[in-house]
């Protein structure tokens, strides 16, 4: 059975998951799930308290796993692509704004880079979609990620769910606006 991550995103800035150019990322934040989730399993981003429970921001299969350095040289440019290897080991922050301290810097290069697969992955930001109520048992709730409690079937109920709603790609923006210091959930 093919895994579903689901977690809540407590700041969706378009920056992780990051949605340059109609290509969804997760190359900062969330290294447990970075870390775990297989090409073809799916994740799921929901919205935190007091909205409702059960709005997905986003949901998108994993369709490539790149190390930190290698995406950074590959997606030279986007947003997230924020860490370059150094020649000698380790890595260079490209952006002093973005996660200065310390904790943060081990946690975005601790785990490689997900890439979502373009067509099976839906971005709707500032314009959540409430999961159908056949779907439910999947809405995150609380601190960390989930993955077990999903059914045999599911992957592909949410699929069919999913594109009945509009077709695969970015549907809004992000609902929170670029704060100066960006913060992951």
């Amino acid at each position: 059975m093919t895994r579903i991550l689901r977690y809540i995103l407590q700041h969706d800035t378009g920056m992780a998951p990051c949605v340059d150019d109609g290509l969804v990322s997760l190359a900062t934040c969330k290294p447990k799930i970075r870390a775990s989730a297989r090409v073809g399993e799916w994740v799921i981003g929901f919205r935190p308290s007091p909205a409702p429970r059960g709005l997905v921001i986003w949901a998108g299969q994993v369709a490539h796993r790149a190390e930190v350095g290698d995406y950074e040289r590959q997606y030279r440019g986007r947003s997230d692509a924020v860490y370059r290897a150094r020649p000698g080991g380790g890595f260079k922050r490209l952006r002093p704004d973005y996660h200065p301290g310390e904790d943060e810097f081990r946690k975005d290069t601790s785990a490689p880079v997900l890439i979502f697969d373009p067509d099976a992955t839906w971005y709707f930001g500032a314009e959540p979609q409430m999961l159908p109520e056949k779907l439910m048992h999947l809405a995150a709730g609380g601190r960390g990620h989930r993955v077990e409690g999903a059914n045999e079937g599911d992957t592909a109920a949410l699929q069919s769910w999913l594109s009945s709603l509009k077709p695969p790609g970015i549907h809004a923006p992000p609902r929170d606006p670029a704060p100066k210091r960006p913060r992951c959930s």
